[in-house]
């Protein structure tokens, strides 16, 4: 799980920083047949509304469920693989420091 921030035009006039948790899904597995599991979908969930309010949380978690869903997933799992690059980076300076 990791947290991720995203723009949410709740009007053309009116924007709010949505702060979510991130949760990856897992795929199905069809085999073997007879233990098949489903698999579930990437999740996210809203942590803060800025600036908001307990109504303003409400939907802005309808619009992340919904409208704003494919474009949070795709921050996430770009956020994640810059962190995956520059861990690996820290890693190659350790490495070349030793």
């Amino acid at each position: 799980m990791s947290k991720h921030k995203i723009t949410w035009l709740r009007t053309p006039d009116e924007a709010h920083e949505v702060t979510f948790e991130f949760r990856r899904g897992a795929a199905p597995v069809i085999y073997p047949a007879d233990n098949a599991d489903p698999g579930y979908p990437d999740d996210v969930e809203v942590l803060a509304v800025t600036p908001g309010s307990v109504l303003l949380h409400d939907e802005a978690q309808e619009w992340l469920h919904t409208d704003g869903y494919s474009e949070a997933v795709a921050i996430a799992l770009s956020d994640l693989e810059s962190a995956r690059e520059y861990a690996a980076e820290l890693r190659r300076d350790v490495i070349r420091e030793n």
